[in-house]
C-alpha cells in the first residue's frame, strides 16, 4: 500500500557561536561562508536559506562587512534569507525567565531591522525545553515552535502537536526527532556530490521512521549541519532526490512547512521535553562548569533586579536612560547563553570568554546603575549630606541589604527614612579613616594640607528598609550621641537560635530544631562526594564506586545580634586526587579539601555560605538535606510558576540514548514539602531519594567529550578535547538558603527574590572618592524635579514581579500570577504583548503573565 508523503526539504546551517572553538574562530569562517551565501541567493531565485534562527549571526557578520547590508536586507525582506526570532539560541534550563524575554526582544528587533523575522521559535539542538515555552512564544506573537531534543513518542504522541503551556497558551509545534541533518552534506547531501547510495542508506530510512511517528501528509527534512556552507544549487539536489523517491520532495522553508499543517488535526500536549529517548538531553549538564553559572546568575540579578528598574525610574523622571549601553550589556550576556556556552560543554578557552562576557555584562549594569543613581540622588534631598538611595526591583514589600559599605561622619550614628523613622541595622565592621589630604595649585606650586578629622567606613546589614515594590527611597545617616551600636557579638556557645529555629553543632553535624513544627533534623545538611567518570556533557559514576559523606568536623565561631545570628563550622576532607588512568576506580593518593560553612539565621530564612578549597579532580560534590519525611515529588521553578516532578525510577535504559536518571534542573528554588523550601544562586541541578533532597554543587571533568560512559554508552557527545580548567581547582563559593515554613505561592516568589537580590546601597558623600565605581567622574548633574518614586500603582495582591524592560524607548513591567486563582487587573493599566503592542487583557490566570506599558 502506498504511503506517499510530501517531504519539505529545508536548506539551513546550525551555526554554534562557540563550542570547542571560540566565537572569533567561527566569525572568521562565517565571513567567508555568509558572503558566499549572499552571492548564491542572488544568483539562484529558487534558493531559500535558514540562518539558524538567531539574528546575532547576521548582526555580527554585518558589523564586519557593513557594505553588504543593503544586499542582505533585500534577501531578508524577500523571505529568502530567514533569521530570528532568537538573538542567540539559549540553553533554556540554565538561565532566568527575563533572559529568555530579552533574547527574543533583541533578536526580533534585529531581525525586523534587517527586513523580517522568522515566525518559528527554532531550537534544533538545545538540551531539552521547559513546559512554558509556548507561553513565551505566544507573548511575542510567534505561532510555531520547532524542537529536536527531549521528545518521547511513547509519552508525547506524534511529532506534530498543539503544545499547551501551564497558562493555557497553545502553539503549533513540530519535532525533528532524528536531528537537523537528514542528508549530511559531506556524504552526498549537496548537488555537486549527490549520492543516491547515501540517500538510500541514511536519509530514506530516517524518513520511513518519521512516517511511523506521524500520520501527517507533510514531513520535514532539514538538510544542513553544524557550520556548513550553503548548497548554491539546492533546488537541483531536491529535484534529483524527488526523481528517485516514492515520496514527493519539494524545496520549502520552516514557515511553509508549518503553514501546510492543519492545526485542527493536531493532538494537545502539555509538559516539558526532557526525555532522552531518541536523542541525548544530557540530564546532568546543569552541574557542568559551575563557574559560569554563578557568574551568569550574578549578571542576570544585576541587570534584571537593579539596573533596569532604576533606568525605568530615571526615564519616568525625564532623566537620561542609556538604553544603548543596556542593550550592549544584554547582548554580551546573551552571547554567553548560547547553546554549548552556558550549558558548559565547551573548551577551556571558550569558557574563559563566557566568564569574561558575564563579568562585562555585570560591570556595565553596575556602571549604568551608578550613573543613574547619581542623576536621581542629586535631585533628592539635595540639602542633606550622607544620604543614600535604595531601589526595590523585587516582589518583596521591603528590601534587606547585606554586607555593604556605608560612610558615616562619626563613630556612632543612626539610619532614618525621610519621615525620620529609624531603620534597624547590624554593624559588622567599622574603620576610622583620616580624611584625605587636599592639594591646592598655587603660583608657587602645589600646597598640601592635612586634616586631623576622621570619617568612618562601616560594613552593615540593613533589615527591611521600606522601599516600595518597583520603587526607590532615600535614607539618611545621622550623627548620634555615643551609644551602644548594634554590633554582631562573638559568643562562646555551640548553637544559634531565633524565634523560628535553633541550630546547634552536635556530634560533628548541624542539628536543627524547628520551633513551629517541633521537629528535629539531626543531620540538616551534609556533603557527598563521588568520582566522576563523565565529561562536560554528563556526570557518570564509576562502576562500584561508593559515596563519601561528610559532616562538619569542628565549630569555628558563633556571633549574635538580636536580629541576626551566625555560626561557622568547618571540615578538612581527604579525597582521592583523581581517577585511575584506566578508569577502573579512584586514585589511592589523597589530597585535603578544606570546607567552611557559615550559617545565618535571619527570621524564617536560614542562609548558608559555603567555601570549598577544591584540590582534587574528576569528582562531583552534592549537598544532602534531611527534609524530615519521605519526598513524594519536588516542585522546581520554571518561568511564571513551578513544575512538579516525580522520580520515574527507570532501571532498564534500553531504548534510550542515555540513561534517563532522575536528576533534574531548576532555576532558583525548590520545594520538597509544603514547609521545606530551598533557594540558590547559580546552582542548577537536584535529585531526591527517600527523605533526602540532593543539590549538586559542582563536578570536575577532564574532557569535553568521552566515550563509553556507564550512564551514556557509546560515542562521545562532543570532541575528545582535554579541559583541565573544568575541574575547577581552587577556591569555590556557594550560596543557598532554606525556609522551613508553609509559604503561599507569592510569598515563595518574594522570599526567593529577596534572598537572591542584595540591593546596591548608593551613598552620596564627600569623604571617600570611588566608594562606588565611577563616582569620581566629573559629571554634569542637572537640576531636575524627581516626582516619580515608583513605577506602577495598584498592583493587585498576588501578582509577582518578573522584570522591567526598558529597551527601544518603551518601559514594560512584566508581572505574573504564581497562585491558584485568576487575578483581576486595574482597568487603567495599558496592557500589551512582550513587543509593546496593545493587548486587551483584564485578568491574569494562574501561571500567566501580563505586560504593562508605562506612559
Amino acid at each position: 500500500m502506498s504511503d506517499q508523503r510530501i517531504i519539505h526539504a529545508v536548506s539551513h546551517t546550525h551555526w554554534d557561536r562557540e563550542w570547542y572553538f571560540t566565537t572569533l574562530d567561527t566569525q572568521v569562517f562565517a565571513v567567508k561562508a555568509f558572503s558566499e551565501l549572499i552571492d548564491a541567493l542572488e544568483a539562484n531565485p529558487a534558493l531559500i536559506y535558514h540562518l539558524d534562527g538567531q539574528s546575532s549571526l547576521l548582526s555580527d557578520f554585518l558589523q564586519i562587512r557593513p557594505a553588504l547590508t543593503d544586499r542582505v536586507n533585500t534577501l531578508v525582506k524577500a523571505r529568502r534569507l530567514l533569521t530570528g526570532p532568537w538573538y542567540t539560541q539559549p540553553d533554556l534550563f540554565n538561565i532566568a525567565t527575563e533572559s529568555m524575554f530579552r533574547n527574543l526582544r533583541i533578536g526580533i528587533h534585529h531581525a525586523q531591522a534587517a527586513g523580517g523575522c522568522m515566525d518559528v521559535l527554532y531550537l534544533p539542538d538545545t538540551f531539552g525545553s521547559h513546559a512554558q515555552l509556548p507561553q513565551i512564544a505566544a507573548a511575542f506573537n510567534l505561532h510555531n515552535i520547532l524542537l529536536r531534543r527531549g521528545y518521547d513518542p511513547q509519552h508525547m504522541g506524534p511529532t506534530e502537536m498543539r503544545w499547551q503551556a501551564a497558562s493555557g497558551d497553545v502553539v503549533k509545534t513540530a519535532i525533528i526527532p532524528f536531528g537537523y541533518s537528514l542528508a549530511h552534506p559531506e556524504r552526498g547531501g549537496r548537488y555537486r556530490n549527490f549520492s543516491l547510495h547515501h540517500f538510500k542508506l541514511e536519509t530514506w530510512p530516517l524518513v520511513e521512521k518519521l512516517k511511523q511517528l506521524t500520520t501527517s501528509r507533510h514531513l520535514l527534512c532539514p538538510i544542513g549541519g553544524d557550520q556548513v556552507s550553503c548548497d548554491a544549487e539546492f533546488d537541483r539536489l531536491i529535484a534529483k532526490v524527488d526523481a528517485h523517491s516514492d515520496d514527493h520532495y519539494i524545496v520549502s522553508s520552516y514557515e511553509d512547512y508549518f503553514a501546510a499543517l492543519n492545526e485542527n488535526d493536531l493532538p494537545l500536549y502539555e509538559g516539558e521535553f526532557r526525555q532522552p529517548r531518541l536523542s541525548r538531553v544530557h540530564k546532568t549538564i546543569g552541574s557542568s562548569r559551575y563557574d559560569i553559572k554563578k557568574a551568569n546568575d550574578a549578571a542576570e540579578t544585576q541587570l534584571i533586579h537593579q539596573t533596569e528598574p532604576l533606568l525605568a525610574l530615571a526615564r519616568a523622571n525625564g532623566l537620561a536612560c542609556s538604553e544603548e549601553m543596556l542593550e550592549k550589556a544584554w547582548r554580551m550576556l546573551l552571547e554567553s547563553h548560547a547553546h554549548d556556552s552556558m550549558g558548559g560543554c565547551n573548551s577551556d578557552e571558550t569558557n574563559r570568554d563566557v566568564l569574561t562576557r558575564c563579568a562585562h555584562a555585570q560591570q556595565t549594569g553596575d556602571a549604568l546603575f551608578s550613573l543613574h543613581a547619581q542623576l536621581l540622588l542629586a535631585n533628592l534631598a539635595a540639602d542633606r549630606d550622607y544620604r543614600f538611595l535604595l531601589v526595590n526591583g523585587t516582589s518583596a514589600p521591603t528590601v534587606c541589604v547585606h554586607d555593604q559599605v556605608l560612610i558615616s561622619p562619626a563613630a556612632t550614628f543612626t539610619l532614618t527614612d525621610e519621615q525620620g523613622v529609624a531603620l534597624e541595622f547590624v554593624l559588622l565592621e567599622q574603620q576610622r579613616i583620616r580624611r584625605p589630604r587636599a592639594v591646592l595649585l598655587t603660583p608657587d606650586g602645589e600646597v598640601e594640607t592635612f586634616s586631623a578629622d576622621y570619617y568612618y567606613l562601616n560594613r552593615v546589614d540593613i533589615l527591611h528598609a521600606p522601599v516600595p515594590r518597583l520603587g526607590m527611597a532615600v535614607f539618611f545617616v545621622n550623627c548620634a550621641e555615643p551609644v551602644a551600636l548594634p554590633w554582631m557579638k562573638p559568643l562562646r556557645q555551640t548553637f544559634i537560635e531565633n524565634q523560628h529555629y535553633r541550630i546547634s553543632w552536635h556530634d560533628q553535624n548541624l542539628q536543627l530544631f524547628d520551633k513551629r513544627s517541633q521537629r528535629t533534623l539531626t543531620r540538616l545538611v551534609q556533603l557527598s562526594d563521588l568520582g566522576n567518570d563523565g565529561d562536560l556533557y554528563d556526570f557518570s559514576p564509576l562502576a562500584g564506586d561508593h559515596e563519601l559523606r561528610a559532616g562538619w568536623m569542628e565549630q569555628v565561631s558563633v556571633k549574635q545580634h538580636p536580629a541576626k545570628q551566625e555560626m561557622t563550622v568547618a571540615s578538612t576532607l581527604m579525597l582521592p586526587e583523581c581517577l585511575n588512568a584506566d578508569r577502573s576506580g579512584r586514585s589511592e593518593q589523597q589530597k585535603p579539601v578544606a570546607v567552611t560553612l557559615t550559617v545565618t539565621l535571619e527570621e524564617q530564612l536560614i542562609r548558608f555560605h559555603l567555601d570549598i578549597d577544591n584540590q582534587v579532580r574528576e569528582h562531583r560534590m552534592q549537598l544532602i538535606f534531611d527534609t524530615g519525611e519521605a519526598i513524594n515529588a519536588v516542585q522546581a521553578d520554571m518561568p511564571f510558576g513551578w513544575i512538579t516532578r516525580q522520580n520515574q525510577n527507570i532501571t532498564d535504559a534500553q531504548g534510550f540514548s542515555e540513561r534517563p536518571v532522575d536528576i533534574e534542573p531548576f532555576m532558583h528554588q525548590l520545594r520538597a514539602h509544603d514547609d521545606f523550601h530551598l533557594f540558590a544562586r547559580g546552582l542548577k541541578e537536584y535529585e531526591y531519594a527517600g527523605r533526602e533532597l540532593r543539590v549538586t554543587l559542582f563536578r570536575g571533568a577532564e574532557h569535553l567529550g568521552k566515550d563509553d560512559l556507564l550512564w551514556r554508552p557509546g560515542r562521545a557527545s562532543g570532541q575528545r578535547l582535554a579541559t583541565p580548567e573544568a575541574n575547577l581547582l581552587g577556591q569555590l563559593t556557594f550560596d543557598f538558603a532554606l525556609c522551613l515554613a508553609p509559604l503561599t505561592p507569592v510569598a515563595r516568589v518574594e522570599m526567593a527574590q529577596r534572598y537572591r537580590v542584595n540591593p546596591t546601597l548608593w551613598q552620596w558623600q564627600c569623604d571617600q572618592r570611588c566608594l562606588h565605581r565611577l563616582d569620581n567622574f566629573d559629571l554634569f548633574l542637572p537640576v531636575h524635579p524627581v516626582t516619580v518614586r515608583h513605577l506602577l500603582e495598584d498592583i493587585p495582591e498576588g501578582l509577582a514581579l518578573s522584570g522591567v524592560d526598558v529597551l527601544y524607548g518603551e518601559t514594560l513591567v512584566r508581572l505574573y500570577n504564581p497562585g491558584e486563582y485568576p487575578l483581576t487587573l486595574p482597568a487603567h493599566w495599558q496592557t500589551c504583548n512582550a513587543l509593546g503592542e496593545p493587548l486587551d487583557k483584564h485578568e491574569v490566570k494562574p501561571s500567566e503573565h501580563v505586560n504593562v506599558k508605562l506612559a
